[in-house]
């Protein structure tokens, strides 16, 4: 062996030696189960949360907070409100940052734990769904809507970065570096289906 390779496997062996003293492994870190906050704009949605067809938690009024098993499967949150149209938002599993820890700390033993229980998925931990207005007056009503969405939502992205940047150190750049990338690929899908929303909205006819 060449003198990177035993400092590698020296870090290894004493990372795997430290998880076998502490048991450490995402299912510790992490957990099976995660609450995700759900919010609407606006409040006072009645919104429930489905998965494979059967129905794992309800949030009524929003906000709220459901608690659900990690899987990776999608989730469907669909709420209403009178006065708007039914919104379905698709939730979607993701690889979580407490599985690079899992790698670090627990080693291929750790990981086939975390795969069979699900706690190496994750899903965000708050939604946003937006309810669009069963009709608008006009173009201009419908377009002054959705810009301040976007702007709250541009906004709320960008103080959730700041504080995981702020919270990062050295020890643990990649697990922010993958929290950031998750945040920031949700905030885009988001803005990408609000774009989407703005476009099929209704507008009275003139």
């Amino acid at each position: 062996m060449n003198g990177r390779t035993l400092v590698a496997h020296g870090r290894l062996t004493m990372l795997v030696g430290l998880a076998l003293a502490g048991s450490a492994c995402a299912t510790v870190v992490g957990g099976t189960t995660q609450e995700v906050f759900i919010e609407s704009e606006p409040t006072g949605a009645a919104c429930k949360v489905d998965r494979l067809g059967a129905n794992v938690g309800v949030v009524n009024p929003t906000p709220g907070r459901v608690n659900v098993s990690r899987s990776k499967e999608t989730m469907i949150v669909s709420c209403n409100r009178d006065g708007y149209e039914q919104s379905n938002e698709v939730l979607v599993s993701s690889f979580t940052g407490a599985t690079v820890g899992n790698i670090l700390l627990g080693g291929v033993v750790g990981i086939v734990v975390d795969a069979a229980s699900g706690a190496n998925n994750k899903y965000p931990d708050r939604i946003m769904v937006v309810l669009t207005p069963a009709s608008f007056p006009n173009d201009a009503a419908r377009d002054a809507h959705f810009a301040g969405i976007r702007t709250r939502l541009e906004e709320g992205s960008a103080a959730e970065i700041k504080l995981i940047q702020s919270r990062c150190s050295s020890t643990n750049r990649e697990i922010c570096t993958i929290e950031v990338k998750q945040l920031t690929d949700a905030r885009d899908k988001a803005l990408a289906d609000l774009d989407r929303k703005r476009l099929a909205a209704k507008v009275a006819a003139g």
